[in-house]
């Protein structure tokens, strides 16, 4: 965890949700045809780059604040910013709490983590996409198990994956910056 004072990661985090929400609303990216209501976005990534830097409490907040901004600005409607929210922050916090409690090489550590927290986000997803599926679409409980394993699995680990990938890529660098914001 990056040290430095309350203000430093409550600015950081401040501008990192601001962030997070800009990038969720400029770049949303169908990757399964059979759903494509499951977009891909970047977020994900500022989320767990400040959870990785700041703690898995600090991180979630990133995800709330990006999905309340979504919700008001955005959003049809309040199903996908909650699927969202919770989809990304058990990713989020799963991954950043695992890092933290990780040893050895920093990309060692993430790559681990993430595995875990893709793994979580998957098993959280399936029971949570029943009611907000039936809800959002008017889906069938069969309708929406054959869509699990058809879409929302592998969107689920898939989104997870390249996150924690574009995460790694900037995790150093941020972190320098942090530790020396004279450069």
């Amino acid at each position: 965890m990056i040290s430095g004072g309350r203000a430093q990661r409550v600015v950081v985090a401040g501008m990192c949700a601001a962030a997070a929400f800009l990038v969720m609303a400029a770049i949303r990216i169908p990757l399964l045809p059979q759903a494509p209501f499951l977009t891909y976005d970047p977020s994900d990534a500022v989320g767990l780059l400040v959870g990785v830097l700041y703690g898995p409490a600090t991180g979630v907040m990133v995800v709330f604040v990006k999905d309340v901004l979504f919700l008001l600005f955005l959003a049809k409607g309040p199903f996908g910013p909650v699927a969202d929210f919770i989809a990304a922050g058990t990713f989020v916090a799963v991954t950043a709490w695992a890092f933290q409690r990780g040893s050895g090489p920093v990309s060692a550590r993430l790559l681990r983590a993430a595995l875990l927290g893709a793994a979580v986000r998957v098993l959280v997803m399936i029971p949570v996409n029943f009611p907000i599926l039936a809800l959002q679409f008017g889906m069938s409980p069969g309708r929406i198990v054959r869509l699990l394993w058809a879409a929302i699995v592998p969107f689920n680990a898939l989104k997870s994956a390249i996150n924690a990938g574009l995460a790694l890529v900037i995790a150093g660098p941020v972190a320098r910056l942090l530790r020396n914001p004279s450069c």
